[in-house]
Formats: structure tokens, C-alpha cells, sequence
């Protein structure tokens, strides 16, 4: 089972202007929901790096099936894969990742819009080329959270974020 930390602030399920932001990755993806520039959900979803690839690929699009179902949202902003000098293994299995989060989110007919990393610094912090610490410093100003919020799960609700200012 997928380590799955989460702080849900709402009990209702309702339409709406409701967006999850996803920072995909195979060991660790982010997820967080904003609507109306107010956090709804958001966590981290981890996977077991003793387990197999394919089990822990499943692991991952059934909670994001899970997350889903329990938060609704209309729309779906994930952050576009981006890696400096990583090995060859590392791409495949994030980008493995992504595609069963896209397939989950295809299955539920949720539209989905890609920001790259710069974009969404340009949407936080009025800057592309902003530092991942300057990005998760404002997402929490922005909107009214604490430090407690893991960097992954900073990084997803700074994808939404960008899609709220885009729509």
C-alpha cells in the first residue's frame, strides 16, 4: 500500500472551480486541491522502492483513483517532467509514473493542462527563474499555509495554482 499523507479540509463534494495540481514521480508524488484559491487537500503519495515497478505503478494509479473520487475536481494541472543530469532509469520510471496518472485522470474524464517548472515559478513568484525554495516559500503565503506542507505536495498546489490564474 502506498504511504499516503493527506490533510483533507473539506467533507463535501461539489462542482466548481476545484483543481488538482499533481508533481508526479514514481517514490513520491505530490497532490494538492485548491478551489478558489483555497487549499481543500493536499499530500504526498509514496511508494516502496522494494517493491516492483509495476506494483508500485499500480499502487500509485489507485490512489490517485482514490484521491479523485474523494475530492472531485474539474481540472487536473501537472507539472511537465524536468530533469538536469539524471540517470536514464530515473526519466523512464517518472516518466512511467505520469502516464498512469494521466491514464487514471483520461479514465475520469478530467481535462489536463502541463505547466513547466518556469511557468509555474512565473505564476507563483513573478518569476521563471526562481529557486524551489522561493516557489514553495509563496505557494504558502499565497495561500494561507503553514511550513508543514511537504515540498512535493508545495510543488502540486503551485501547479494548480498557475491553472487558477490561467482560467
Amino acid at each position: 500500500m502506498p504511504i499516503l499523507t493527506s490533510r483533507t479540509k473539506f467533507s463535501t463534494r461539489c462542482p466548481g472551480l476545484r483543481i488538482l495540481g499533481i508533481d508526479p514521480g514514481l517514490s513520491a508524488s505530490g497532490y494538492g486541491v485548491i478551489e478558489n484559491n483555497r487549499v481543500l487537500d493536499f499530500g504526498v503519495i509514496s511508494t516502496d522502492p522494494q517493491m516492483s515497478v509495476p506494483e508500485r505503478l499500480r499502487k500509485l494509479g489507485n490512489a490517485f483513483n482514490s484521491i479523485i473520487r474523494r475530492t472531485g475536481p474539474g481540472y487536473c494541472a501537472i507539472e511537465t517532467l524536468f530533469f538536469k543530469v539524471v540517470g536514464a532509469r530515473s526519466v523512464l520510471l517518472s516518466a512511467q509514473s505520469k502516464g498512469v496518472i494521466l491514464y487514471v485522470l483520461a479514465r475520469k474524464r478530467i481535462p489536463v493542462k502541463e505547466f513547466t517548472p518556469a511557468t509555474i515559478k512565473l505564476a507563483t513568484t513573478g518569476s521563471g527563474q526562481a529557486s524551489k525554495r522561493q516557489m514553495n516559500y509563496m505557494i504558502k503565503q499565497i495561500l494561507s499555509l503553514d511550513d508543514n506542507v511537504p515540498e512535493h505536495a508545495a510543488d502540486a498546489l503551485a501547479a494548480a495554482y498557475c491553472l487558477s490564474r490561467r482560467l
